[in-house]
């Protein structure tokens, strides 16, 4: 019986809580403690670098060991520190998920591991390969204008930058900066990707096409479960995109990321149709 590791890669703010609580709830599924267990990105330091676990005190890992003796579930804490740690232990975590009777399917999807490089994709291949457990990539990708308003409105519920009911003045501040590049670039996703797996093993599609009926059943048969059409009737973690930007700051944005509508569109022709603002990054046709 086939043993699956679904490796998602994000992008953020682009339908990856969704997909992984579509893959968590079919039989046979187990994604285990964490909903995101951002293990790998804080390797990359800069944005990421606020990722890193601090290291538990050592009565907080007595605890976590007691509980976990005790069969309680490990601290989510801990378990983010521990995974991080050890290299061996992530792998190992996953692969005794897979070892319980009738789990076929576990998986880390973590919308920050679109930034992680092919060295890294190739790690994790190869650890679980190491395991005789096979890896299956998800990445999912929004219209960048899209995906950077609602990227910003988090960043403010967040502190992380100032809140404003302008329009346009936020976002200007923000698209280009690093922590906006490092999450938008879907361009380096996918390269790394095609460097290191094997078409049939990855799922590559559009925000804007996954909520439908076609896409929903070209996830669930890409990833072995029952079609749900209903799906995309749920939200998860969904989060507004708040208010509109002018078509000016919409042009900006889509040039200063031309390359990425470039690459996109080298793969999925569609988003000519599907991503508004791809007619500003785009060359016209008639």
């Amino acid at each position: 019986m086939t043993k699956t590791f679904f490796l998602g890669l994000g992008g953020q703010k682009c339908g990856s809580s969704w997909i992984q609580a579509y893959l968590a709830r079919q039989p046979g599924s187990d994604f285990g403690r964490l909903g995101e267990y951002q293990t790998w990105e804080h390797r990359l330091g800069g944005v990421f670098a606020r990722y890193r676990a601090a290291e538990p005190s050592l009565l907080g890992k007595l605890r976590a060991r007691t509980k976990v003796a005790l069969g309680a579930p490990e601290p989510a804490a801990h378990l983010r520190w521990r995974l991080q740690h050890s290299e061996d232990a992530y792998f190992e975590y996953f692969a005794d998920l897979l070892k319980q009777p009738g789990v076929t399917r576990t998986g880390d999807i973590t919308p920050s591991y679109s930034a992680l490089p092919s060295q890294i994709l190739g790690q994790i291949r190869d650890g679980f390969a190491a395991r005789n457990i096979t890896v299956k990539v998800l990445f999912s990708m929004r219209d960048p204008v899209d995906r950077l308003r609602s990227h910003l409105r988090m960043e403010m519920e967040k502190g992380r930058h100032p809140q404003s009911a302008e329009n346009d003045a936020p976002l200007t501040d923000f698209f280009a900066t690093p922590e906006a590049e490092a999450r938008s670039r879907y361009d380096l996703t996918l390269d790394a990707i095609e460097a290191v797996f094997a078409p049939e093993d990855c799922f590559v599609t559009t925000f804007e096409t996954l909520f439908t009926a076609n896409g929903i059943a070209d996830l669930a048969r890409f990833a072995g479960v029952p079609i749900d059409p209903q799906a995309g009737m749920r939200s998860v973690n969904s989060r507004a995109k708040g208010a509109g930007v002018s078509e000016t700051l919409e042009a900006d944005i889509a040039r200063h990321y031309a390359p990425v509508y470039r690459a996109v569109a080298r793969r999925l022709p569609q988003i000519a149709e599907t991503w508004p603002s791809a007619r500003f990054a785009l060359p016209r046709t008639t």
